[in-house]
């Protein structure tokens, strides 16, 4: 990280100054290229051509004894010393302003601070504390970023899906990237979001009739599987390393460890069912992406490495084909998967045809009307996914 540089060492056991947090807004391409800002600040300096003088008020003490009546009592208390603002000392204090350079390191984190030690305001006997600048990055008009890697939506056609097709895709130095698919690749709707929380979707695989020799490091008096999952991962239990449960007979026992070691020590028990953390490559080939390599942000640990730009593609279907090109089409691409052996006309079969409907709408105009309040406005206690009680061993 940049700093400020310069500025004294504070001595041992000597009090610091508060420091002075301030938002820099940074854009994308501050942050891909690198950028030097230039910032000017005001701030209150000891001036040294007049000598710091014990404060004759408090004779240095930075407090003084005030005398309360109270009645027929005389309280006696303690107060700061108004004089020299608790110090001890009095002196004579400027304003000055000094230009600061604030180094925006290439493929800084948002939220990256950049301090410059010891630049706020100064108090006589104590260090002054520091300026630090914050990052705020600005949302971008034609990229996401996450991480060192960019994203950008963009839009093909069916027939650039299925023969291939090139696009120019300016770059945040200003190159232009002429983009193209290889000659025969067919591409597919992307159906990974990259930027949907996933804090807690743990996936689960079920085997029945296992259990697990691991020791248990919680149990429930519950089989409510979604409360257990839950549980797990924004629960009580979560962050706890939860490798995997059993249900067996009205209880649950947990088990810490990772998923290889939950199966190496898996045992077979009728009536038992082991929920274990599901394979984390199982999930892989629906996450692949197209993507050009190296066109990403520096690294923040390396700026000779560069994260990848991905592309989220989404096809443009046309809304009908000529009927008279449908045998040709036919003829070009794969057949079909699906056939239809049913004679229509027969008694028990019925010919539909597919219309277009909102599915949102559908649901609200058939849903069926509560029977009843609401347990919740009675005062009732809800007992909703992942208020499992656990015993923790």
């Amino acid at each position: 990280m940049f700093g400020g540089g310069g500025g004294r060492r504070q001595q041992r056991g000597q009090k610091k100054g508060k420091s002075e947090v301030q938002p820099l807004n940074v854009t994308l391409e501050d942050l891909y290229n690198g950028k030097t800002r230039k910032l000017s600040v005001t701030r209150q300096v000891i001036d040294k051509s007049v000598e710091v003088k014990q404060c004759q008020e408090c004779d240095g003490q930075g407090v003084v004894i005030q005398m309360i009546r109270m009645g027929p009592m005389i309280q006696q208390t303690q107060a700061a010393c108004g004089s020299c603002g608790g110090k001890g000392v009095t002196c004579k204090k400027k304003r000055v302003k000094e230009v600061l350079e604030v180094h925006i390191q290439k493929g800084s984190p948002d939220g990256n601070k950049v301090v410059f030690a010891e630049k706020s305001d100064e108090h006589p006997g104590v260090t002054p504390g520091d300026v630090i600048f914050v990052l705020k990055e600005q949302a971008h008009a034609t990229f996401k970023r996450k991480g060192a890697d960019l994203y950008i939506e963009k839009s093909i056609s069916l027939v650039e899906a299925l023969c291939g097709f090139e696009m120019e895709i300016e770059q945040l130095d200003g190159r232009t990237l002429i983009v193209r698919s290889s000659p025969g690749e067919v591409i597919t709707p992307v159906k990974y979001d990259p930027f949907a929380s996933t804090e807690d979707d743990q996936e689960w695989e079920v085997l029945e009739n296992k259990d697990c020799s691991l020791e248990d490091i919680a149990r429930a008096e519950t089989t409510d599987v979604d409360a257990l999952k839950q549980a797990c991962s924004k629960g009580q239990l979560r962050g706890k390393g939860i490798g995997c449960f059993i249900t067996r007979n009205g209880t649950t026992t947990f088990k810490q460890g990772t998923r290889a070691e939950c199966l190496a020590a898996s045992t077979t028990k009728n009536g038992a069912t082991m929920y274990i953390l599901g394979d984390p490559d199982a999930a892989k080939s629906g996450r692949m992406m197209k993507c050009i390599e190296g066109e990403g942000l520096p690294t923040f640990r390396d700026q000779t490495e560069f994260g990848n730009m991905f592309l989220i593609l989404s096809i443009n279907f046309p809304d009908t084909i000529a009927a008279e090109s449908i045998p040709t089409l036919k003829g070009l691409l794969p057949p079909a998967l699906n056939t239809v052996t049913a004679e229509e006309g027969a008694e028990d079969v019925d010919v539909c045809l597919l219309v277009t409907k909102d599915p949102v709408a559908s649901y609200e105009y058939n849903k069926p009307e509560a029977a009843g309040g609401d347990d919740d406005d009675e005062g009732g206690q809800g007992g909703g996914p992942g208020n499992v009680q656990c015993q923790q061993q």
